[in-house]
């Protein structure tokens, strides 16, 4: 491509992503600050902006994965028993049943004197024979928590549960179950994920020399895992890669001296 103006970094722990631009970056508010009025032309962009949502999504919860669950986490699922009294489809009843479930899952790790609950999740409708019941799946810190102990703390349903260990094959394979449900439209207008108070977030930067970066990045064993260039009205001819590194040590302390 040609010479890049502009190079974004984004560093999720091992996970790294380099996006190297013709263009540089518009920051789409008016000159009074602020972000740009609703107008009718963006009303006729709203499934632009859905697909737009749905793709920052898709990223931020890998990134999110790679950030906060290092080592090894549990993979829960949430259902609920099918209930006459209440409407299983419904996403506001359903997650005042998640919270609540929360309150009596912090009371049992605090009298246990556990770790708080860490956990990233989404919202997914089971359809056929569930007609669209909602269940949920995180990705947690829950490891040493017995499943039937989780079964009681839960009260609505049936709980699973499997440990995995944190690796760049095993974080996209849940990644990708995490994230195969999000185009939902019944999720427009509600969070496509979720997750706990205090999460790592992950490390956003400008590179302004990216030779000296990528010096850095080769110092620390990266393997690409994903790559591609487009061009973009608004970015120009645009490259992006993805790499999984084995060292983040002396990148990450490169970077915090930028």
């Amino acid at each position: 491509m040609n010479t890049p103006q502009y190079t974004k970094a984004i560093i999720s722990n091992q996970l790294v992503e380099v996006t190297q631009q013709s263009y540089l970056p518009t920051t789409g508010r008016t000159s009074q600050g602020g972000r740009k009025p609703f107008t009718n032309q963006s009303k006729e962009n709203y499934q632009v902006n859905i697909k737009k949502g749905i793709n920052r999504a898709r990223k931020q919860i890998r990134r999110l994965l790679e950030c906060n669950f290092t080592d090894q986490y549990a993979f829960v699922t949430l259902t609920f028993t099918p209930s006459k009294e209440i409407d299983l489809t419904d996403i506001k009843s359903c997650n005042k049943m998640f919270a609540d479930f929360k309150k009596r899952l912090a009371y049992y790790l605090k009298t246990n004197n556990l770790p708080d609950f860490k956990y990233l999740g989404v919202t997914e409708f089971q359809d056929k024979k569930r007609q669209g019941a909602i269940h949920y799946h995180l990705v947690c810190n829950l490891t040493d928590i017995p499943s039937d102990t989780l079964q009681q703390l839960w009260q609505y349903g049936w709980v699973n549960k499997a440990i995995t260990l944190s690796n760049a094959v095993a974080n996209e394979k849940i990644a990708f179950y995490l994230n195969k449900g999000i185009t939902d439209p019944r999720l427009n207008g509600h969070k496509r994920y979720f997750h706990s108070y205090g999460l790592k977030k992950p490390i956003t930067l400008e590179i302004k020399n990216p030779a000296e970066f990528y010096n850095y990045l080769d110092d620390c064993q990266p393997t690409l895992t994903d790559g591609n260039t487009f061009h973009s009205p608004y970015t120009g001819e645009t490259k992006y890669e993805q790499y999984y590194v084995e060292n983040t040590k002396e990148l990450l302390e490169y970077v915090q001296e930028l």
